[in-house]
C-alpha cells in the first residue's frame, strides 16, 4: 500500500492533473477537499468536482447550440428534420433535461475511476507518444483502441436491448424518447445513470489490456458527449460510414437497430443495420 501511495504521488499523470488545477483555478478546491478528506480521497473529490462542473457546463453549451443550429439547420447545412420533429412536444426537452442533470452525478464518476487505474498502474495509458515509440505507432494504436471500443460499445448497447431485464430496468428509460417529436440534442444523455456508464465502459475496459495516449482518452470521451448531442438531433444527412443521426433517429423509432456510435460497421457486419427508407426520409415512424 505504501509502495502504490509513492507511486500514485509521484507518477507523471498525477503531475499533470496538479498542473491543470492549478491552471483553471482549482486550488483553493483542492486545499479544501485535501484537507477534509485527506491528500489521496481529496485528490480524487477535486477530480470529481472538476468533471461535473465541466461535464455540466459542455451539456448546457451543447443543448443550446445545437438546438439553435437545429432550427437552422436548412439554411446552416442544408439539412432537413425528420418529419414530425420540427417542433418538440411540451415538457419532453424539460424531462430530457431534468434526467440528465441527475445521471451528470455518476456520470463524473467513470473519469475518476480511469483516473485511479491509470494512476495505479493497472491500465496500458501513457503520457508522452515518445513513450510507444513515436507518431507512427501512436497513430495506429489509437486507431486499434477506437476500433475495439466500438465494437465494445456495440455489443453493450445491442445487450442492452436484446436482453430483456436490461431493457426494462436499464436501458427503456432512454427509450421513452420514440419519435422525432420527441428526441432534441438534449436527450443526448437522458440515460438511467448506470445505462450511460455502460455505455462508455468500453473506453476504460480496452485501455487495460490496449495501449492508449492518456490525454487522447479523455479527449474520446470529452467527444462521445459531442457526438451523443449530434446523433440525438433528428437530422436528415448522408454521412456513411459514420452511424449520423438518421440513423440513430430510425433507432430510436424501431429499437432493434443501428447500435453503433460513431460507425455503421459494426451493424453491417452484423446485420443490424437499418438505413431510413428513402419514400420516409423525412418521416421515420414505427411504421415504416
Amino acid at each position: 500500500q505504501l509502495l502504490m501511495a509513492e507511486m500514485q504521488a509521484s507518477n507523471e499523470f498525477r503531475e499533470f492533473n496538479r498542473w491543470l488545477h492549478s491552471l483553471i483555478g482549482l486550488q483553493g478546491v483542492e486545499s479544501w477537499a485535501e484537507a477534509k478528506f485527506g491528500e489521496e480521497l481529496g485528490y480524487y473529490t477535486t477530480i470529481y468536482i472538476r468533471n461535473l462542473t465541466a461535464a455540466t457546463i459542455l451539456y448546457y453549451i451543447l443543448g443550446f447550440s445545437w438546438t439553435l443550429l437545429v432550427n437552422h439547420s436548412e439554411e446552416i447545412l442544408g439539412m432537413q428534420v425528420f418529419k414530425g420533429g420540427e417542433v418538440k412536444k411540451a415538457g419532453w426537452v424539460k424531462d430530457q433535461i431534468i434526467l440528465a442533470q441527475m445521471s451528470l452525478f455518476l456520470y463524473a464518476g467513470l473519469p475518476v475511476l480511469d483516473e485511479f487505474l491509470i494512476e495505479s498502474g493497472y491500465t496500458k495509458a501513457y503520457m508522452n507518444i515518445s513513450d510507444i515509440g513515436g507518431f507512427v505507432p501512436y497513430v495506429f494504436m489509437t486507431i486499434f483502441y477506437f476500433l475495439l471500443v466500438e465494437v465494445g460499445i456495440y455489443w453493450v448497447h445491442r445487450t442492452l436491448h436484446t436482453n430483456d431485464f436490461l431493457y426494462l430496468y436499464v436501458h427503456k428509460l432512454h427509450h421513452k424518447y420514440n419519435t422525432p417529436d420527441t428526441l432534441s440534442p438534449w436527450a443526448s444523455i437522458a440515460f438511467n445513470p448506470i445505462d450511460g456508464i455502460l455505455q462508455a465502459c468500453p473506453y476504460t475496459i480496452v485501455m487495460i489490456f490496449w495501449p492508449i495516449h492518456y490525454i487522447t482518452h479523455f479527449a474520446m470521451l470529452f467527444c462521445t458527449a459531442i457526438w451523443a448531442t449530434n446523433i440525438h438531433d433528428c437530422l436528415v444527412g448522408d454521412t456513411e460510414p459514420i452511424m449520423g443521426s438518421k440513423y440513430h433517429t430510425v433507432h430510436h423509432t424501431h429499437y432493434k437497430c443501428n447500435y453503433g456510435q460513431y460507425l455503421v460497421l459494426c451493424d453491417w457486419f452484423w446485420g443490424t443495420l437499418k438505413p431510413p427508407k428513402i419514400k420516409n426520409i423525412n418521416n421515420a415512424t414505427k411504421s415504416d
